[in-house]
């Protein structure tokens, strides 16, 4: 009987530490830089010419966490966001509503427009709304930082990634 009580006080605690763990992942989303609203971004990027950095994911992922406290939080990343982006995210199991391109519709609808399957996923929105590409997964700060560059300054409809790379990393040895 202690021993089941002992058990039991051990999966209380421990579910409890989990909770608690949970909830503070989940509210640690200081990235170093201001989150838009979609509809605040498509305004900006109209206005701007900026694009809009979309950044698609679910509480429960541990990458998209991952994500917010490696990648966007890096010196180099946030330069790219602050130069060529106005970021958003995007929960896409959410009932939110959100607003995109005039329409009014629940974020996991919205999601299921853009083929969100998978989190994180990161998506390119040009200044009249239009989605460029996408990019699924977790992505270091290394490559991050040159791929937001790549698409913000519209590289990417003049060379391939790798040239951009090597280009850029050419361009530093100067």
């Amino acid at each position: 009987m202690k021993r089941t009580r002992i058990y039991l006080l051990g999966f209380v605690l421990g579910v409890f530490a989990v909770q608690q763990a949970s909830a503070q992942d989940q509210s640690d989303f200081n990235s170093g830089f201001e989150w838009y609203t979609l509809d605040e971004a498509q305004k900006k990027a109209k206005e701007t010419g900026k694009s809009i950095l979309l950044f698609g994911y679910a509480e429960w992922c541990t990458y998209c966490l991952k994500m917010r406290r490696e990648s966007f939080p890096d010196s180099t990343v946030l330069e790219s966001i602050s130069e060529y982006y106005y970021p958003v995210q995007l929960d896409g199991e959410s009932e939110e509503r959100v607003v995109y391109n005039g329409e009014t519709m629940p974020a996991r609808e919205l999601a299921r427009y853009l083929r969100l399957s998978s989190f994180p996923t990161h998506y390119f929105i040009n200044s009249e709304g239009e989605i460029l590409g996408a990019q699924p997964g977790y992505i270091e700060p290394f490559i991050y930082a040159p791929l937001l560059k790549y698409v913000g300054s519209g590289a990417y409809g003049q060379m391939k990634f790798e040239e951009f790379l090597e280009q850029e990393e050419d361009s530093g040895k100067e």
